[in-house]
């Protein structure tokens, strides 16, 4: 039993040493009177010759703040004052992206509450392994609410030389570490005292960044007004950060050649280390204007999208790519006086279909753009397959509205099998009819933007899942109201449906009068189909028309085996025509007489940095407002003279396929769809986004004022 008490106390005496100097390695808590602080660790062991990273973690109390390396119009950074064993040696300490602190009129840059300035260690000492080294540092802070007041703390931390290990804090230090800035491109700066009080210029060539909501802290004292905003102006390469400048001189910097230095950091709480050089602004980085500028002055809040979505609905009733479906909505008028129960359950059907579609559409654009994708509105007249489909599906409605063809007499036709179920179709078609009519006019009239539409659209995708969902409902409301209501008036008030004439031939005439409307639809839908694949698509898709159209036309007598043969050929053509890619597209140049460029961001903003004014405009072949546009306001002869006048280039962006560049600048003015008109004014004036509707007047009078 004694030989055992011995035995346990030498090994007590053996590891007591290392025991106590574990617990002494771990960091104390000290506090002052508003501050606490500890001095961490990424290991507690340091190689000789090695590096170690160690860090002061501390907090002030709620409510009050302590400052960056550069504190802003008032405040002191914090300071160390080391004392280190011999030959080990600290660099200076790495401060975290700081945040504003405005009081007073006065901006600061600093910390509310957690912060971690790491120091970097370098063991140069001639310290064995084992040998203890420990770290002694006074860390003065000015700490500020209402008040400021002066503290100092004295923080302690044992280390010693051997091999590096995680301690128990390294992952405190690690994120810190992380939380850094990164290092980012090299940017320019130029004051231009031009304007009053001068203006400092910050280009940065930071092309794979949210440009919204940045903000730069630069390292200097004496660089910018503090409490004076920044505004963003987005370039095809990146963007500038443009503010008041603090005086008529910039500083010199802390890097080589008087190089100025800071922070640039993104919304997202992402941030780079920016080193800039003195120079005039890049054409690259600015011209474009403020990124998301239409959202921000159109309002992202979400009543006012709710409002923009129901007014755009409402009006996109009027707009010229809903003009094939008001031939379908109309025959469905002339019906309601006659048969009012019936009217009113269609109208109901009708306004379900194009809400579902609406929101079906804004499902696949959040699914799509939560892959990568960059899809916008009006997307899927951008696939060939659907312009096909379509040209498809509004052929047969053209040829029934004719009277050529009827679902029931052709699948009589058929013989056999084909006749069962005719009888269940005919009744339950008006209802299925009424709701695919819904459908059908979503698909042809989602290619156009209204007013009021397009902030609500792009506020709805960037925001996606249940804002998105609720946009969407209230802008397919506002699409089916106009329908529902007048079809409910008609059937509930005796006064209005007496106005309407009785049941006759008439009807039978606007049938077919309509039916020319349909098929001119169709005619576009070629044509557009034209601009997606070479020669010999369209040659098949013609040629699958045809076949399709001979199929089921009534007065073409046809084997029985010949009509479903023909249909399935002219579908199997169809698919070819539409799988056939267009290998080049001839570039976009004008809108009718007058002639353009093609779009292209680099010449874009080599124009805007030598004071061109330039008007953008976003297009597609399958876009009918624009082409309203491009035959009526911008085919004028005092727009064209204006044009000249002005010296004002007309830049074209053709959008009928995919095109990321065009859908990266679509996204710059919160839009998600065609047309876009933007005007850049010279002596590098604010962008401004013209209506989706064009007046020839108010062109001339956007020309000529941004002239001056």
């Amino acid at each position: 039993m004694r030989f055992l008490s011995r035995f346990l106390l030498a090994v007590a005496l053996l590891f007591a040493p290392g025991f106590f100097f574990a617990i002494g390695a771990h960091a104390d808590e000290v506090q002052s009177a508003h501050i606490k602080a500890r001095l961490v660790a990424q290991s507690l062991t340091v190689a000789p010759g090695g590096d170690d990273y160690v860090a002061l973690d501390y907090t002030p109390l709620k409510g009050w703040h302590t400052y960056w390396k550069n504190p802003g119009d008032t405040g002191l950074a914090p300071k160390f004052t080391w004392d280190l064993p011999d030959g080990v040696t600290a660099a200076d300490p790495r401060f975290q992206p700081p945040v504003l602190l405005p009081t007073l009129g006065l901006t600061s840059y600093g910390y509310d509450g957690r912060n971690i300035l790491l120091v970097k260690l370098h063991n140069g000492s001639h310290f064995a392994a084992g040998d203890a080294l420990p770290l002694h540092a006074k860390v003065d802070f000015l700490v500020c609410a209402d008040v400021c007041v002066p503290e100092s703390l004295t923080v302690d931390l044992k280390l010693t030389v051997g091999a590096p290990a995680d301690g128990p804090d390294a992952a405190t230090v690690q994120k810190a570490l992380d939380g850094l800035p990164k290092p980012g491109p090299a940017g320019t700066v130029d004051l231009n005292t031009d304007q009053v009080g001068g203006t400092v210029e910050f280009g940065i060539p930071l092309t794979d960044a949210d440009a919204k909501g940045a903000y730069f802290f630069p390292e200097q004292a004496g660089v910018v007004s503090y409490p004076a905003p920044q505004t963003i102006d987005v370039g095809s390469a990146g963007f500038a950060i443009r503010t008041k400048a603090a005086g008529a001189t910039l500083p010199d910097g802390d890097l080589p050649n008087h190089e100025l230095s800071g922070v640039l950091k993104l919304a997202d709480g992402e941030a780079f280390q920016i080193a800039l050089t003195r120079a005039p602004l890049a054409a690259s980085v600015h011209g474009f204007g403020a990124p998301g500028a239409a959202k921000a002055e159109d309002g992202v809040r979400l009543w006012v999208a709710i409002i923009g979505a129901l007014a755009g609905g409402l009006i996109l009733n009027l707009m010229p790519c809903v003009f094939p479906i008001l031939a379908m909505k109309l025959m469905a008028l002339t019906r309601a006086g006659h048969d009012q129960a019936l009217a009113r359950r269609e109208s109901l059907l009708y306004g379900a279909g194009a809400i579902v579609s609406f929101v079906g559409l804004a499902l696949i654009l959040d699914v799509a753009r939560a892959l990568g994708q960059s899809l916008g509105w009006g997307f899927q007249l951008q696939s060939p397959y659907v312009t096909a489909g379509l040209a498809i599906i509004i052929l047969l409605v053209a040829i029934s509205m004719g009277g050529f063809f009827e679902v029931g007499a052709w699948l009589q036709r058929l013989g056999g099998n084909a006749q069962v179920g005719v009888a269940q179709m005919q009744t339950a078609r008006p209802r299925l009819a009424a709701f695919m009519t819904g459908v059908l006019a979503v698909v042809v009239a989602a290619p156009c933007t209204a007013p009021f539409m397009g902030p609500a659209v792009g506020f709805a995708l960037t925001q996606g899942g249940a804002v998105s969902f609720i946009v969407f409902v209230v802008l397919g409301l506002g699409f089916a109201l106009p329908f529902v209501a007048l079809t409910w008036l008609i059937t509930l008030v005796p006064a209005v449906a007496k106005i309407l004439p009785k049941p006759g031939e008439w009807m039978i005439s606007l049938q077919r009068l309509l039916a020319v409307v349909m098929f001119c639809a169709v005619a576009w839908l070629v044509w557009v189909f034209s601009q997606q694949v070479p020669t010999t698509g369209l040659l098949c898709l013609v040629t699958g028309l045809i076949m399709i159209a001979m199929a089921i036309v009534n007065k073409i007598k046809l084997q029985r085996y010949a009509p479903p043969v023909l249909v399935v050929l002219g579908l199997v053509l169809v698919v070819c025509g539409a799988s056939q890619p267009l290998e080049t597209r001839p570039a976009v140049t004008g809108a009718g007489p007058l002639a353009g460029v093609p779009f292209d961001v680099a010449r874009l903003s080599e124009l805007r940095a030598r004071n061109k004014p330039v008007l953008v405009d976003l297009t597609a072949a399958w876009c009918v407002t624009c082409k309203v546009n491009e035959m009526g306001a911008l085919a004028d002869p005092a727009v064209l003279k204006a044009f000249k006048a002005t010296g004002t280039t007309y830049m074209v962006g053709d959008w009928t396929n995919q095109d990321a560049r065009i859908s990266h600048y679509l996204s710059l003015y919160g839009r998600s769809g065609v047309p876009l008109y933007v005007y850049y004014g010279a002596h590098n004036a604010r962008p401004q986004v013209l209506p989706q509707l064009l007046q020839a007047e108010d062109v001339v009078k956007v020309l000529a004022d941004g002239a001056k």
